[in-house]
């Protein structure tokens, strides 16, 4: 009953039936199934939230302290209506965090979401598609109309862009929910003992990579290259990745051309959100302990700063920031030392997804450079798969450091962190920045 509770509850999320048949609407679906799962969950959600449960899980240490600091941005200010509703609002964004990995506790139900997950994205694509190509008629998937100067004739240049509904309201998300799917049908392809059937996997990656396409998102294309280096590397390593990098750069560039492939920062729209960086960086330094409050950097600069690393310093500061990133980098950093240890994953299957994970982990990082997605589901729901695959991890006697607790030296390191990437960003939109005039 849990994990079909929490099953329903992604489809939901996925496919959003509620905005493709507006009868539908009234019945709050998405409420009745996170209730539901709750019901069903809630004594192993409530675990998760005591003292010894944090330490040994600083991945949820972080995402809690996250809604800390959310609700402590608006307090500084006195404004208890405002941290009461954003604090509900985030609030749910952990409860499904939480419950992800109160549900994903065995490899079985783990390997079942997987494929869950394509199956909803395979849903949500196909309509996206059947919209775009004005097959069906959906208002609630019309594409993304973008508009473009030509810097050369000044000639305004508009052209379409699929999004859909759900996570694929906006073409830079689609691409991300895309990645994750499209890894995991590789991974699934890629088993060598399952036979001819692993073959099956091929059908959902055409519309997949079609959908993909259709986005034209650099900073999607971004993040699918960074996952599929960072298991290119993680399987064979860097020395027998040069080769498919040679061969695989000239198809790339066939299968990508157009805007995708045409990155740039001198000017056009990733001039326009490095300036937002720099705008919003500026913000953080008048308000560095708790931020501007969240939800509140378009009052100050109109927009949202296209960064979520940037993003969560400016509107919670250095400790909602530093949640923040803290959260990604253990994410990345455990993965990673599981290579040298992969014998702590019992399960075989679990073990020879470690590396597509980290692969979907890191690309979803990079992804998010270009997007302000701090507080929306599917950035908890990838790093949610991180901290449930660990929370599976048997750490053996000889090395009890494999997974860090949280404690003072891993506090410290996770600040320097914090600190290191304000750094980084300050440097580089310094550097990139183009101010007119």
């Amino acid at each position: 009953m849990q994990y079909a509770f929490f099953q329903l509850l992604n489809a939901i999320l996925f496919i959003r039936p509620a905005e493709l048949i507006e009868s539908l609407e009234p019945m709050r679906l998405y409420q009745l199934a996170i209730i539901g799962c709750l019901a069903v969950s809630y004594p192993s959600v409530i675990s998760q939230l005591n003292g010894r449960s944090l330490r040994e899980r600083p991945m949820t240490l972080c995402v809690v302290g996250l809604l800390a600091a959310v609700v402590l941005s608006h307090l500084q200010f006195g404004s208890l209506y405002d941290a009461r509703t954003t604090g509900s609002e985030f609030g749910k964004v952990v409860l499904y965090f939480l419950l992800l990995q109160a549900v994903l506790d065995r490899p079985d139900k783990f390997q079942r979401f997987l494929t869950g997950l394509v199956l909803y994205t395979l849903v949500a694509a196909t309509l996206a598609l059947l919209q775009f190509h004005g097959i069906v008629d959906i208002p609630a998937l019309a594409a993304y109309e973008q508009r473009e100067i030509d810097e050369e004739t000044g000639e305004v240049i508009v052209f379409s862009r699929l999004c859909g509904s759900g996570f694929f309201n906006d073409p830079n998300d689609v691409c991300l929910i895309l990645m994750l799917a499209m890894m995991i049908c590789l991974y699934r392809l890629m088993k060598p003992k399952a036979g001819p059937k692993r073959f099956l996997w091929l059908i959902p990656l055409v519309p997949f990579f079609v959908a993909f396409i259709e986005t034209k998102s650099r900073g999607g294309f971004i993040a699918l290259m960074v996952s599929l280096n960072i298991l290119l590397v993680s399987r064979v390593g860097i020395r027998k990745s040069v080769p498919f990098w040679l061969l695989g750069a000239p198809l790339i560039l066939v299968l990508f051309g157009g805007r995708m492939t045409q990155i740039e920062v001198e000017g056009g729209t990733s001039q326009h959100r490095i300036q937002l960086w720099r705008e919003a960086l500026g913000l953080f330094r008048e308000y560095p302990l708790l931020g501007v409050g969240q939800g509140m950097l378009p009052e100050y600069t109109r927009l949202v700063a296209h960064n979520s690393y940037v993003h969560a310093f400016a509107e919670l500061g250095l400790l909602g920031g530093g949640f923040f990133v803290g959260l990604v980098y253990l994410a990345i950093w455990q993965l990673v030392r599981l290579k040298d240890n992969d014998q702590a994953i019992a399960d075989p299957e679990m073990r020879r997804f470690r590396p597509y994970l980290l692969g979907i982990v890191c690309g979803f990082a990079a992804g998010i450079m270009s997007l302000s997605r701090v507080y929306i589901v599917p950035t908890y729901m990838v790093f949610g798969l991180a901290a449930a695959f660990l929370n599976q991890v048997q750490v053996p006697r000889e090395t009890p450091s494999l997974l860090p607790r949280f404690d003072l030296s891993l506090s410290l390191r996770l600040a320097s962190v914090a600190v290191a990437t304000l750094v980084a960003l300050e440097v580089g939109s310094r550097l990139l920045v183009r101010w007119e005039g």
